[in-house]
């Protein structure tokens, strides 16, 4: 089964963005667009405050009783895996 979440958000020169986080057979996908841009931008993983908005969203779902709470819990190991990359990349540069 298909697992699709979307939002936007405006970027600094604010025009929309618009990301969608899908789970197919398994595997997270992440994709972002511009509202003038007709393409999605396949990514790897969201920035951090993508992903923490991302998980509100699956958060709400959640409570609607519209999505697994294990899907959450993967996305929280995400956000986490990010922090502790974050914080390492600061703590190398201040070296």
């Amino acid at each position: 089964m298909k697992n699709k979440h979307e939002w936007h958000d405006r970027a600094v020169d604010g025009e929309l963005v618009y990301y969608r986080a899908i789970l197919h057979a398994g595997r997270w996908e992440f994709y972002s667009t511009r509202k003038s841009d007709p393409d999605w931008e396949r990514h790897e993983l969201l920035p951090l405050e993508k992903m923490e908005v991302l998980r509100e969203v699956m958060w709400n779902k959640h409570l609607r009783r519209r999505l697994p709470l294990k899907h959450i819990d993967y996305i929280d190991k995400l956000i986490e895996d990010l922090k502790l990359a974050e914080s390492s990349e600061g703590a190398n540069s201040s070296e």
